[in-house]
């Protein structure tokens, strides 16, 4: 028994001692690089929302809507996934749900890119028949 329990020992130690990669044979863990500077959203999301763009083009805007979803799922913290589905939901005349993506879409985006999401609030407002709060909208935010 005692052999037999040495011998397990001998050779669990092998089986651990496996040799690690070299620092070059690992892959690296960095974000890709776009013109030396760090690339801010996930590449694979990225290729979403530009398939979405296209199928909301060709008047598809539910299976735009199930692309952005997942693109969310990848980085729901990227305000132009959030714009481009409030887009698609003005597509498809879904003007409440259009008006909160677009307001979500401002928590993300940077101050340059708000005048597109209001912009897309106040087009849902009127949808929704709501033409003074749409009027306010564009008048506050000088959005024509």
């Amino acid at each position: 028994m005692a052999r037999l329990t040495v011998f397990f020992i001998v050779l669990l130690s092998f089986g651990c001692a496996v040799k690690a990669p070299l620092p070059s044979q690992r892959e690296s863990t960095a974000a890709p690089k776009l013109n030396g500077l760090f690339e801010p959203s996930n590449t694979a999301a990225t290729n979403l929302i530009a398939n979405a763009r296209e199928m909301i083009a060709e008047n598809n805007a539910e299976d735009a809507i199930v692309l952005l979803e997942r693109a969310l799922r990848l980085d729901p913290q990227n305000g132009r996934t959030w714009l481009v589905l409030a887009e698609a939901e003005l597509s498809r005349m879904g003007f409440l749900r259009a008006e909160q993506f677009a307001r979500k879409a401002i928590l993300f985006l940077s101050k340059m890119d708000h005048v597109i999401a209001w912009r897309t609030i106040a087009t849902a407002l009127e949808g929704r028949g709501d033409n003074d709060a749409a009027q306010s909208i564009r008048e506050t935010h000088n959005v024509h």
